[in-house]
């Protein structure tokens, strides 16, 4: 094999060996699929690009009136939640986007039964709001994202993702440090630990 074939080949192995992106655990992240995989309450599921981030699928807002109620409730209010299939001990990073068309819009977000977020959110095009860290408690994890808007229907959410946080890469350990002699200093080195040798020997004596 010549040089040059033996530089591409190990170029495509190279280019082969990068870091592997994370796995989505969550089924139906877009809604793509409807309702398949998500628990939801005052809701929707839509196939329509205005209201969706990426391809037709999202889910609607239809009503939720008083804030507190909205927000709030495990299980109540307005909300889409999903039991996440998780790793005891592992951290997930969470992200999703939002749009609101009109009106006081405000989200929230359980996981695990213990709020995380709840932050208003502007009007204007779909945004996407990120948390970082989650740890995992059991081998079973549910998310749940609630929803506020005063005028009733003018929120939607899009492509959801719940990953595992990436390991970091281990650090190697530093080379041990070796102190190189030369050969001329080697030779000038060795009567003088001979003669250390002879001197240590005749205080013996």
């Amino acid at each position: 094999m010549s040089i040059a074939s033996k530089i591409l080949m190990c170029a495509a192995l190279l280019g082969g060996a990068g870091v592997a992106t994370a796995t989505n655990i969550v089924q139906n992240p877009g809604f793509e699929q409807g309702v398949l995989g998500w628990e939801y309450k005052q809701f929707d599921f839509y196939s329509s690009p205005l209201w969706a981030h990426t391809g037709p699928g999202m889910v609607r807002l239809t009503y939720c009136w008083r804030a507190e109620h909205c927000l709030d409730n495990i299980c109540g209010g307005a909300f889409v939640g999903q039991l996440l299939a998780t790793t005891p001990g592992q951290a997930y990073d969470l992200s999703f986007c939002v749009r609101s068309f009109a009106g006081d819009s405000r989200i929230s977000v359980f996981w695990d039964g213990v709020e995380m977020l709840k932050t208003p959110t502007p009007n204007g095009p779909m945004l996407q709001y990120s948390l970082s860290g989650l740890m995992a408690s059991a081998n079973a994890t549910y998310l749940e994202v609630h929803a506020y808007n005063d005028t009733d229907k003018h929120l939607s959410f899009d492509d959801f993702s719940v990953a595992q946080v990436a390991a970091p890469p281990a650090v190697a350990a530093p080379p041990p440090t070796v102190f190189a002699i030369s050969e001329p200093d080697m030779f000038g080195f060795l009567p003088a630990a001979l003669g250390g040798m002879v001197f240590v020997q005749r205080r013996r004596w």
